[in-house]
């Protein structure tokens, strides 16, 4: 079991300007924050929940020490409630786990890097539900709250034939195209290409892949069902594929079936191109526009929060992807010969 927090969507904070200097004599309050993302296509479902330091020298103060970060483990009741017409379906209690995974603001993190906490569950997750976190400090019955939809299956057009990024001696443009899911309304693209390579001197055959990251599109609305596209440009999709693999002349490289001896079952061949998205729910939109923020990322104390008698954020993401995708014969045989990669050995198909 593995647990994402990973990327566009991914629920790590950083706090880059963050003040240091305050007065230890000034009023302050211990703070509930919370940050979560429901996502159904994925087995375990976590959310961060910690303490920050509200006073009027500073907006968040965060020891080293992360004693004093983090609840201890029989501090907080953390719950789901998966809500269908105002009755309760679905109960979930989350469990208290101490992970590997670090926040990070840098190499001149404030955050305590000893450990993190994160309160999990492996439930699986339904779509028809409104799900309702309630988290209560079994100390002080303080409780914080929040909600939210989950997103649709997201449909990603495969388009009629094969990708073609070079045709008829000149470079194409490729239009990737999708309708927007319910309950969601900022989407970022991302392009696998995977390629086998093959050593000249053992014969070893291994499977790879690079991604190349796009800019996050934004819906309309979230009632799903809109027609969106991003334009993938040819020319810059060879020099993504340059920019990505070292030269190695001991290796030949296909984008292809052909070289697919001796893998494992597990690694077989699936397709040379794979589409894929990371989805995010209304409140993840709201947070990046009202911060004005270039990417998903958490920069700043946020003046965005859905979260009842706390700060934070819980809303929903989507893992997709569109996969078997194959670049066209003309497309391959310019990897192979083209100016912009030949040093590349990647063999003809």
């Amino acid at each position: 079991m593995k647990i994402s927090l990973l990327l566009i969507f991914t629920v790590f904070l950083i706090f880059t300007s963050c003040e240091t200097d305050f007065d230890v004599n000034a009023d302050w309050k211990e703070t509930t924050v919370v940050y979560g993302l429901l996502d159904q296509s994925i087995d375990t479902q976590s959310v961060i929940i910690y303490k920050a330091f509200l006073g009027n020298e500073s907006a968040y103060v965060l020891a080293q020490e992360a004693d004093s970060i983090y609840y201890g483990e029989n501090d907080l009741e953390v719950m789901l409630f998966g809500v269908l017409d105002q009755d309760t379906i679905q109960t979930i209690e989350l469990e208290y786990t101490v992970t590997d995974n670090r926040f990070s603001a840098g190499a001149d993190t404030i955050f305590s890097t000893e450990y993190s906490v994160e309160y999990i569950t492996t439930e699986n997750l339904n779509t028809e539900l409104v799900y309702h976190l309630m988290v209560r400090n079994l100390d002080t019955d303080n409780i914080v709250r929040s909600n939210t939809e989950l997103i649709s299956d997201l449909d990603i057009s495969p388009g009629f034939g094969d990708v073609n990024f070079f045709k008829n001696d000149e470079y194409r443009n490729y239009t990737l195209r999708w309708e927007s899911s319910a309950n969601a309304r900022i989407y970022k693209p991302y392009l696998r290409f995977y390629y086998l390579e093959k050593s000249q001197l053992t014969g070893e055959v291994t499977y790879n892949y690079i991604e190349q990251s796009f800019s996050e599109r934004q819906s309309q609305n979230a009632n799903g069902g809109e027609s969106m596209k991003l334009e993938l440009g040819g020319e810059s999709f060879y020099y993504f594929v340059k920019n990505s693999i070292e030269e190695n002349t001991s290796v030949t490289r296909i984008n292809a079936e052909e070289l697919n001896d001796g893998l494992p079952e597990s690694s077989s061949w699936v397709g040379g191109i794979e589409f894929r998205f990371v989805v995010g729910g209304e409140a993840i939109s709201q947070y990046v526009s009202i911060n004005n923020l270039p990417g998903l990322l958490f920069q700043d104390p946020p003046s965005f929060t859905n979260i009842e008698n706390g700060i934070g954020i819980f809303s929903s993401r989507l893992n997709a992807k569109l996969e078997g995708l194959k670049l066209g014969n003309e497309s391959l045989v310019e990897l192979a010969n083209g100016d912009i990669t030949q040093d590349l050995d990647f063999i003809n198909p």
